[in-house]
């Protein structure tokens, strides 16, 4: 059994979630107002709505693809562990991508990192493969 790993997968699917209310909630209206003030221009604007969407919705799916794979981490499938590794590098890459953008490496997006980072251990350190017999 893989405790650890399943509470630190559940972890980072609970705050990925959570993540997601903000984002969409609070974000995008701050999109469409950097739009209204004629900051973000056409045809980059609608560009811009649809990445917000679709980054809020994936970021939400991601989340709940976590609490999909948790109880497989939990019982050592090696199949959940490919995912949640997949998982852990876009975090990671994502996360180091925004730190490279902004310049600087503890941006407001850094946390992505973070969770990256904890999903990682979650599929390396603190995992063990369930072996069949």
């Amino acid at each position: 059994m893989n405790k650890i790993a399943y509470y630190l997968v559940l972890f980072v699917g609970t705050v990925t979630c959570l993540q997601f209310i903000p984002h969409a909630f609070m974000g995008f209206p701050a999109v469409l107002d950097h739009i209204a003030k004629g900051e973000i221009q056409e045809p980059a604007a609608q560009g811009m709505q649809m990445i917000w969407l679709y980054s809020s919705i994936m970021m939400l799916l991601s989340g709940f693809w976590m609490f999909f794979i948790a109880k497989s981490i939990k019982n050592g499938s090696n199949n959940a562990r490919l995912q949640g590794l997949l998982l852990s590098l876009g975090l990671i890459l994502f996360g180091l991508g925004c730190s490279y953008i902004a310049k600087e490496v503890f941006n407001h997006l850094f946390f992505f990192t973070i969770e990256g980072v904890l999903l990682l251990l979650a599929t390396t350190v603190f995992f063990k493969i369930h072996k069949h017999e």
